[in-house]
């Protein structure tokens, strides 16, 4: 039920998608994190965007938007999947409800308070399950 603590399963998934579309990590420019809001898996999955972002990681627009929708179990990944694609659509990047503060395990360029003008064609979308099962999908505009 835990993730592993340096976040190597969705590290590799991240790096899979990014391998199968041909792009660059620097070339994505938003994450919709699996963000369950639980200091393990958070700081876990913070790991894994580090490990392949580097300090580009510190940079690069996330938030969760299960704080908003909620935990929809199975459906999470479709629902934050559509989520990504509107938002790339549309060129706003939504934002992490219910923020409370930086978290020192977690340094990423949170969204919160408002949306942010999306400056970006290509956004991932992150979602990891009991078992190791761990999910990346490049979404792209282009």
């Amino acid at each position: 039920c835990q993730p592993h603590p340096e976040g190597l399963g969705l590290a590799r998934a991240v790096e899979a998608a990014l391998r199968r579309g041909g792009l660059p990590p620097d070339a994505v420019g938003y994450v919709n994190a699996n963000a369950t809001g639980t200091p393990f898996s958070d700081a876990s999955e913070a790991a894994a965007l580090t490990r392949v972002f580097g300090d580009g990681a510190g940079r690069l627009p996330v938030s969760s938007t299960k704080s908003v929708h909620g935990h929809a179990l199975e459906a999470s990944g479709l629902l934050e999947l559509l989520v990504t694609v509107l938002a790339l659509r549309h060129g706003k990047l939504p934002v992490t409800a219910g923020w409370l503060g930086p978290d020192p395990q977690c340094p990423l360029d949170v969204i919160r308070d408002a949306p942010r003008p999306a400056r970006t064609g290509h956004a991932l979308t992150l979602n990891a399950a009991f078992g190791g099962a761990n999910t990346a999908l490049l979404v792209s505009t282009s």
